[in-house]
């Protein structure tokens, strides 16, 4: 099987499962550590996530940890503040920072993410 179909597959299947234990434990999440857990959760994805380039991709936890930590970040900011406008505006501002000072570029060039000419 094709190697991008495989993949589409395995995040449609963690999709899925993701949106079955919601409805399933939903007096879990609706818990005091409910939302705790999410965030954790959502950190650990995305700092897998994105820090996982594939196979024979060259890794970058580090990277993925620091994306990871924005997004929960934006996301803690939403819980305290109950306002998703905030937690976006914070989102899009650490970006806008990561732009301006050439954030992502040095990880780009250092990760070797760049194809092989």
């Amino acid at each position: 099987m094709n190697q991008g179909i495989r993949t589409l597959l395995l995040r449609l299947l963690i999709g899925i499962l993701a949106t079955i234990a919601g409805i399933a434990f939903r007096p879990f999440w609706d818990s005091e550590w409910g939302i705790t857990t999410f965030i954790f959760l959502a950190w650990a994805a995305m700092s897998i996530g994105v820090g996982w380039a594939g196979k024979g991709q060259q890794h970058s936890f580090r990277f993925g940890f620091i994306v990871g930590s924005g997004f929960a970040l934006s996301l803690i900011a939403i819980v305290l503040t109950k306002s998703v406008i905030v937690g976006a505006g914070l989102l899009i501002a650490l970006a806008y920072i990561g732009i301006k000072t050439k954030f992502f570029a040095r990880w780009g060039d250092e990760s070797g993410s760049h194809p092989k000419q």
